[in-house]
């Protein structure tokens, strides 16, 4: 589990970064709009290009005059799919800096968007740890206790529906029957990254600590049996 940890700790922390840009692009558009200035402009050039990874980019040109002076080609700084060149937009540009130019919603645009990449990153890098932490406190909490039954491995699967760096996980299926009751217990183990076979195969006994009666509160225990019997350097 500490290798999942890692890859949502990146996701999270990536996702931090976006929410800090996001911050700071609202706060900035936001002291550059109490002073600045809207002026009607003509978008002259719009370049396209890729980046290393084949996306396309845009670097769009404008030409505007304020107070009697004209500014030829300069860079805006945003782009969106209904600019064209020769088609006139508003502009704002600050006062002290005219050569500072941006587009009515250009901030508010790409705050939204770092907002929004920036919440979906944390989210999908906080919930799964945090729900990871608290299943880890659960199963410490299980051991501790030290009630435990010994449950028959019923198959050992590849969970293709999980993937980390390319690899999917094993998943070991195991079921128990009270002899007094006769019910049939199956169980779930968490997700292994090491081979369990063939330390672990059809037919072989496998601990799993419960609370108390309450078997849907339960830990299947494969670690410790794979735990100095595989070294896993892969």
């Amino acid at each position: 589990m500490k290798k999942d940890y890692l890859i949502f700790g990146i996701f999270g922390l990536v996702g931090v970064i976006f929410l800090i840009v996001c911050t700071f692009l609202t706060i900035s558009g936001k002291k550059f709009d109490e002073t600045a200035v809207e002026v009607s402009g003509t978008i002259m050039t719009i370049e396209s290009y890729r980046d290393s990874d084949g996306d396309r980019h845009h670097r769009v040109y404008v030409d505007y005059e304020y107070q009697g002076r004209k500014y030829k080609d300069v860079r805006l700084n945003s782009y969106n799919s209904s600019m064209r060149e020769g088609k006139e937009i508003i502009l704002k540009l600050d006062p002290d800096n005219p050569e500072k130019v941006r587009t009515l919603h250009g901030n508010l645009i790409a705050s939204v968007i770092m907002g929004g990449m920036g919440l979906i990153f944390v989210l999908v890098g906080i919930i799964p740890t945090v729900l990871g932490i608290r299943k880890d406190r659960r199963n410490k909490k299980l051991r501790e206790q030290g009630r435990y039954i010994y449950a028959i491995v019923e198959r050992i699967d590849i969970n293709y529906s999980y993937s980390l760096n390319g690899r999917h996980p094993f998943v070991v299926y195991c079921n128990y029957q009270d002899e007094f009751s006769g019910v049939l217990y199956r169980f779930m183990s968490d997700n292994i990254w090491t081979d369990p076979y063939p330390i672990l195969q059809q037919g072989s006994e496998v601990r799993v600590y419960v609370d108390g009666q309450d078997y849907s509160k339960y830990h299947v225990d494969v670690e410790s049996y794979l735990q100095g019997r595989v070294v896993d350097y892969t």
